[in-house]
């Protein structure tokens, strides 16, 4: 393929939109908190059911126990969905691992719970009372303190690059959040705060 010629004036070239301020008919309603979300059209789906997925607490191991007494008598829950209760799940589509752990883990934050309410803070409040005991996989810890003596030294952007790359190369099923001198990513949907790499560190 060739370009031989000038492309000639496109709607980006005459910037009318791009780059200019545009009123959005939408806005007032979102900063109002007066819009109306997916969630909220009540009148399509009547008495809809809401869930909140709590995610494993360890990188790599297994489920010992869980105790979901207090959190299925939580207020407004419906259910409480674990692989015990799901039944048999492989992985899906491009995923790495199985929808619902247990009792193997195989990556920090996989889902080991589906809590199912009447609202979605009632199903937050309930997933914080579910209580799971867990057997740590002995190669799921890494130690920085001990890799310190041997490490290659580096500076700049690069250190930062290299420390996170040696971590994925050791920990086996943990994602990793890549940072550029110690500035991370804010606003995750889950909640995963980027936090500056100690010196000793049990994961």
């Amino acid at each position: 393929m060739k370009f031989e010629t000038p492309a000639g004036t496109n709607p980006i070239d005459q910037g009318k939109v791009i780059g200019k301020p545009t009123h959005r008919i939408e806005g007032p309603l979102k900063t109002s908190g007066k819009a109306t979300y997916a969630a909220e059209w009540h009148s399509e789906v009547p008495n809809a059911a809401h869930g909140y997925i709590l995610g494993a607490a360890i990188a790599k191991g297994r489920i010992k126990a869980m105790d979901l007494s207090k959190a299925s008598a939580a207020a407004g829950v419906i259910t409480i969905v674990t692989a015990d209760s799901a039944g048999a799940l492989d992985k899906a589509g491009r995923n790495a691992a199985k929808l619902l752990g247990g009792p193997e883990i195989q990556h920090y934050h996989q889902a080991v719970a589906l809590v199912v309410a009447e609202t979605f803070e009632q199903a937050v409040a309930a997933s914080h009372l579910i209580r799971i005991e867990y057997d740590r996989a002995d190669d799921g810890q890494y130690v920085l303190a001990d890799a310190r003596d041997n490490a290659k030294p580096v500076h700049g952007r690069a250190a930062a690059v290299v420390v996170v790359t040696h971590l994925a190369r050791v920990v086996r099923g943990l994602r990793i959040v890549v940072v550029k001198l110690g500035v991370g990513r804010r606003g995750i949907r889950q909640r995963r705060a980027v936090t500056p790499l100690p010196i000793k560190r049990q994961l």
